[in-house]
């Protein structure tokens, strides 16, 4: 999702190692959806863990936006910058239509032709198509009053973005709730931030407090639910999950955490740009894959108690087979897009 080249000649494996790392928390997050962990009740030390990881890959998102920032920061209003959208438009109709066939055969007829039209427009097929090109849209903009102020001032719109997207979810009564839903341009801005500055922290103290802020989270989401089970608007809000303020610290360890990291086996750097490469079709086959497994795993797993470690069988299956469906798709399209240039 986003850009994974970087502006330099040399590719960095950081940037590659993130997004790869997204890419399976976005098939992990569905793991949730999938197996009813949000209609039990939080009880015992399994669902105590896997609350924990729930959290950890909600950072997905977030961690997406920063990587968007990092590799766009010199993006301008012109034909290149708006062409790039043209792949994505082609992956997300054509995945996602193929999704809804395949809906209607596995669940019966839900999707009319109209329906499909429907859905596609309105993004309910893959909802982060949507918001990811209002931010798109939004980029050479972005980049225009970010590099308008100087460091002081860069500082101070990030401290005041962050009062507005994340301080609300988790102390409703110090900061106000009309402007949670822009957490994208908070996160946007923090990955051109690290791009150019640069920062480079104790790893060990970031590994730290992201293990620290994954299990408060949990403890409070198990300890202080008051329906039992997972509470949204406990310390976030269904709309404002990723931009709370938890998430936000969690997102901005890992992703300095690895950012900067040089991996030096050019298979494994392969092996991460390839997936880096397809990211965004991997999150839209994903879907289509969760459908399949998941039909079967209820059948013999009632719930996310009894799955728990069958997390480490379907997560893996449906990210490995959304991964090579995307290489092969992403080599078609480019074959197609080949002949119709030399015509």
């Amino acid at each position: 999702m986003g850009n994974s080249v970087s502006d330099d000649k040399k590719r960095e494996s950081g940037p590659d190692l993130v997004r790869s790392l997204a890419c399976f928390f976005v098939v992990g997050a569905h793991f949730y959806l999938n197996m009813g962990y949000y209609n039990v009740p939080l009880e015992g030390a399994k669902m105590f863990v896997e609350t924990a990881f729930r959290w950890l890959f909600v950072t997905a998102v977030p961690l997406f936006f920063m990587l968007t920032g990092y590799f766009k920061k010199n993006k301008k209003a012109d034909r290149s910058h708006y062409m790039a959208l043209v792949p994505l438009a082609i992956s997300y109709v054509v995945i996602s239509v193929a999704k809804m066939i395949l809906y209607n055969r596995l669940y019966g007829k839900i999707y009319t032709v109209k329906d499909m039209f429907i859905n596609l427009g309105n993004y309910q097929i893959a909802w982060y198509m949507g918001l990811y090109l209002c931010v798109f849209l939004l980029i050479p903009f972005l980049n225009k009053a970010w590099y308008a102020l100087d460091e002081k001032e860069q500082n101070i719109l990030l401290g005041t973005l962050v009062f507005l997207c994340t301080v609300y979810p988790v102390w409703n009564y110090i900061a106000p709730s009309y402007f949670i839903g822009i957490y994208p341009v908070l996160f946007y801005f923090l990955g051109i931030a690290v791009r150019d500055r640069r920062w480079r922290p104790n790893r060990a103290a970031l590994a730290a407090v992201l293990v620290l802020t994954v299990l408060i989270e949990a403890f409070i989401s198990t300890r202080f639910t008051s329906t039992g089970s997972f509470d949204w608007n406990l310390i976030s809000t269904a709309d404002g999950t990723y931009g709370t303020l938890f998430i936000s610290i969690c997102t901005v360890c890992i992703f300095l955490l690895f950012y900067d990291v040089n991996i030096r086996s050019k298979i494994i750097c392969r092996i991460l740009s390839s997936i880096s490469s397809v990211s965004f079709e991997i999150y839209l086959f994903a879907g289509a894959y969760d459908a399949i497994i998941y039909q079967y795993a209820k059948r013999f797993l009632p719930g996310p108690v009894e799955a728990f470690w069958w997390f480490f069988v379907t997560v893996p299956l449906s990210f490995i087979c959304a991964y090579l469906s995307s290489l092969i798709f992403h080599g078609v399209v480019n074959l197609a897009l080949r002949k119709i240039n030399t015509r």
